[in-house]
Protein backbone atom coordinates (compact mmCIF):
# COMPACT_ATOMS: atom_id res chain seq x y z
CA UNK A 1 0.00 0.00 0.00
CA UNK A 2 1.32 3.30 -1.21
CA UNK A 3 0.75 7.13 1.30
CA UNK A 4 -2.41 7.78 -0.91
CA UNK A 5 -4.30 4.18 -0.47
CA UNK A 6 -3.21 4.94 3.44
CA UNK A 7 -5.03 8.26 3.46
CA UNK A 8 -8.78 6.62 1.51
CA UNK A 9 -8.11 4.24 4.30
CA UNK A 10 -7.77 6.12 7.30
CA UNK A 11 -10.66 8.38 6.09
CA UNK A 12 -13.20 5.57 4.99
CA UNK A 13 -12.44 4.14 9.41
CA UNK A 14 -13.02 7.57 10.32
CA UNK A 15 -16.35 8.34 8.54
CA UNK A 16 -17.25 4.36 9.67
CA UNK A 17 -16.67 5.34 13.05
CA UNK A 18 -18.40 8.40 13.24
CA UNK A 19 -21.12 6.36 11.03
CA UNK A 20 -21.12 3.95 13.68
CA UNK A 21 -21.24 6.10 17.29
CA UNK A 22 -23.81 8.19 15.88
CA UNK A 23 -26.43 4.79 15.24
CA UNK A 24 -25.18 4.03 18.68
CA UNK A 25 -25.80 6.72 20.09
CA UNK A 26 -29.32 7.13 18.47
CA UNK A 27 -30.23 3.84 19.59
CA UNK A 28 -29.13 4.09 23.30
CA UNK A 29 -31.45 7.22 23.14
CA UNK A 30 -34.29 5.16 21.19
CA UNK A 31 -33.93 2.70 24.16
CA UNK A 32 -34.06 5.08 27.01
CA UNK A 33 -37.13 6.84 25.65
CA UNK A 34 -39.07 3.34 25.27
CA UNK A 35 -37.57 2.02 28.64
CA UNK A 36 -39.12 5.22 30.20
CA UNK A 37 -42.93 4.96 28.01
CA UNK A 38 -42.48 0.93 29.29
CA UNK A 39 -41.99 2.09 33.14
CA UNK A 40 -44.58 4.63 32.52
CA UNK A 41 -47.29 1.97 30.95
CA UNK A 42 -46.24 -0.35 34.09
CA UNK A 43 -46.80 2.11 36.76
CA UNK A 44 -50.48 2.63 34.98
CA UNK A 45 -51.41 -0.87 34.73
CA UNK A 46 -50.55 -1.14 38.23
CA UNK A 47 -52.47 1.81 39.02
CA UNK A 48 -55.27 0.10 37.53
CA UNK A 49 -55.00 -3.12 38.43
CA UNK A 50 -54.92 -1.95 42.50
CA UNK A 51 -58.63 0.06 41.01
CA UNK A 52 -59.61 -2.94 40.07
CA UNK A 53 -59.22 -4.87 43.21
CA UNK A 54 -60.36 -1.79 45.32
CA UNK A 55 -63.77 -1.86 42.99
CA UNK A 56 -64.19 -5.90 42.94
CA UNK A 57 -63.95 -5.53 47.15
CA UNK A 58 -66.35 -2.38 47.59
CA UNK A 59 -68.74 -4.35 45.36
CA UNK A 60 -68.73 -7.19 47.31
CA UNK A 61 -69.44 -5.52 50.31
CA UNK A 62 -72.22 -3.97 48.41
CA UNK A 63 -73.92 -7.74 48.00
CA UNK A 64 -72.53 -8.60 51.20
CA UNK A 65 -75.02 -5.98 52.39
CA UNK A 66 -77.67 -6.44 50.50
CA UNK A 67 -78.36 -9.91 51.34
CA UNK A 68 -78.56 -9.17 54.80
CA UNK A 69 -81.44 -6.47 54.32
Amino acid sequence: MNEQDYKYLLATYQQKCYDFLSQCIASDAKVRQLSDLVEALTSKVNEQKQEIEKLKKTKRGAKVEEDFT
